[in-house]
């Protein structure tokens, strides 16, 4: 996929990438000179319920070096996908890099509340447009990938895939997100696929940046001291989709700081911010909002 680090001729598909992580991993993919496919819903900027669309990654993307096509898809409609990959197929004759990214975020998310209390619903939004569809969106891809005899899915998750953080709901999807990218890594490694999730870590995304001024003043300082934007995890993407011996990783959960430092790379300020923990204890005791 990769010559002397850059991926001109390189194929990516980036999975919800009007904003955030997805928008950061198809900057960091262009960077490198690839051509990404981006999805989202959100065609044109104010149309949405958070800042960012389509139209805005795409221009990020062709200033940065890439070619970005962007292409409206709902993740929640397998039909829809199937087409999706038949373009793909159809304009590019397969596929080099796949990032699983798309997230039915809520408008709000809850917070400490108790899982006997949150909406049965964000159970389901949370597995249908953020887990299920990466299973159906691998099931697509990988096919692309056979022919080529080579590939990287990657799957973004977090450190709520080992430690409570939010909800119950959301712990869950994080932890099965990556226990899919190591049982895929299984199956896909006898085909030179490979298959990881990475791990950013405090995130300075358009909503926090938005919002800002809603976040209690530690917090938002914490975050403003220690984050990193999201083209730290696009940088961590492309350097794993140029490093040949890539599958050598395939399965394992990787940080995005701790490749920074592996493969030299820093985010947009010249900084690499410090690593998540790995440490599956809460990171703070849980209080339920209403005491009950």
């Amino acid at each position: 996929m990769s010559k002397n680090g850059r991926l001109e001729g390189c194929i990516a598909l980036v999975t919800g990438g009007s904003r955030g992580v997805g928008k950061g991993c198809a900057i960091g993919l262009a960077e490198a000179g690839a051509t990404i496919i981006v999805t989202a819903r959100t065609r044109k900027s104010g149309t949405g319920q958070w800042p960012g669309s389509l139209d805005e990654t795409i221009a990020e993307v062709e200033r940065s070096g890439g070619k970005g096509i962007g292409i409206e898809c709902d993740h929640s409609d397998d039909k829809a996908v199937e087409e999706l990959f038949a373009r793909v197929a159809r304009d590019h004759g397969g596929l080099d890099v796949l990032v699983n990214n798309v997230f039915a975020e809520p408008k709000v998310m809850p917070v400490n509340v108790p899982f006997w209390k949150v909406p049965i619903a964000l159970w389901d939004d949370f597995q249908a447009v953020g887990l299920r569809s990466h299973f159906v969106a691998g099931q697509f891809a990988v096919p692309l990938m056979l022919k080529r005899k080579r590939g990287l899915i990657v799957n973004t998750s977090s450190g709520g895939g080992i430690r409570y953080t939010f909800n119950v709901p959301f712990g869950v999807q994080k932890c099965c997100v990556d226990r899919l990218a190591r049982d895929m890594a299984h199956e896909l490694e006898p085909f030179g696929i490979a298959a990881v999730s990475i791990w950013p870590g405090y995130l300075m995304t358009e909503k926090f940046n938005a919002e800002r001024h809603r976040v209690p003043p530690a917090l938002a300082k914490s975050i403003t001291d220690r984050g990193e934007t999201p083209v730290l995890a696009g940088r961590a993407v492309a350097a794993l989709a140029s490093d040949p011996l890539v599958i050598q990783k395939t399965g394992e959960i990787l940080l995005v700081s701790e490749l920074a430092v592996e493969y030299g790379f820093t985010d947009v300020d010249g900084r690499v911010p410090p690593a998540p923990s790995r440490d599956p204890a809460p990171l703070s005791v849980f209080r339920p909002v209403d005491g009950n």
